[in-house]
């Protein structure tokens, strides 16, 4: 048994099948595959179900995934603290749900500390942004928490030991095609978007309401785009009067034709920074975090 191998069950219980998880790890499929079987014969049991539709765990695999991400974040904290330090200072990763802000605040960070030659941002699935802080790839997580979701985040930010500071409040927003027949009005009821198709970010736990980035319910009959990334929402919405919810952000130097106006109602989003619990930021996520309150300053309602 070693780490590469347990990075290996990770990854693939994480994105649900053998391919993916070699992509995410610059591993060939045949290798990993191969480690796996290798590692469950070691231990003598099965940890995956192997189906055609991807992999899931069994029983024990899922106590093994468990102790693994725990061996993995100390062996990650371990690793970054004592190997080779002044490379580690070179490189900051971020995980995030789709926000228009992650650009411009990207590039202000890149400003402030040219130092960090390797600056990654994850744009991922809420499920996929905790796993990313909790096993040290990302040193921080942005998300969001409001009353819908805040038990279930909070309660996931515990089992993985996490903590949170809360960044930005906002209400929720309405994002529409700038001559959409709603898109003139100061304030838009809910009873409005009925009957409305809607665009949304998947989750790959969609049996669990708060992983999900959508900011308000959604009728019944309401035909959903189920999109990936921000560019594909943003191109639904300048060609259909389709809408989508969020925090209100637009960045105007990649976005010409979507325009978001606020929806009536106490819908009240906070925004949150994730991190480890009990363990300083790095001078990196400290600047990143300034580059956050910065946006927030500037763009605030």
């Amino acid at each position: 048994m070693n780490i590469k191998q347990l990075r290996y069950v990770v990854a693939i219980a994480n994105t649900g099948t053998f391919r993916e998880a070699s992509e995410q790890l610059f591993v060939s499929q045949p290798s990993m595959s191969i480690a796996v079987k290798d590692l469950e014969e070691e231990l003598g049991f099965q940890i995956f179900d192997r189906k055609n539709t991807g992999a899931t765990l069994t029983v024990e695999g899922e106590r093994f995934y468990e102790q693994s991400q725990v061996i993995l974040r100390d062996f990650d904290s371990f690793e970054a603290k004592y190997s080779k330090p002044q490379e580690v200072e070179k490189h900051f990763s971020i995980a995030s749900q789709h926000y228009d802000f992650l650009a411009p605040v990207a590039v202000d960070f890149s400003k402030k500390n040219p130092e960090v030659k390797n600056f990654r941002t994850f744009e991922s699935t809420t499920f996929n942004i905790l796993q990313e802080v909790a096993q040290g790839h990302s040193e921080l997580g942005v998300v969001y928490l409001n009353k819908f979701n805040r038990s279930g985040i909070i309660r996931m930010l515990d089992k993985l030991e996490l903590d949170y500071e809360e960044l930005f409040l906002s209400q929720t927003h309405i994002y529409l095609r700038k001559d959409h027949p709603l898109a003139s009005k100061e304030s838009i009821r809910p009873e409005e978007l009925k009957g409305l198709d809607r665009v949304r970010f998947t989750q790959e736990n969609e049996q669990f309401l708060y992983y999900s980035e959508d900011l308000v319910e959604t009728f019944e009959n309401t035909y959903i785009y189920n999109v990936t990334d921000r560019a594909t929402l943003n191109g639904i919405l300048e060609r259909t009067d389709a809408y989508a919810t969020g925090l209100g952000f637009v960045d105007l130097e990649s976005v010409h034709n979507v325009t978001v106006v606020p929806l009536e109602g106490d819908h009240g989003n906070s925004l949150i920074l994730v991190k480890h619990k009990g363990q300083p930021l790095s001078a990196a996520a400290q600047s990143y975090k300034r580059s956050l309150e910065v946006y927030f300053e500037a763009h605030r309602f």
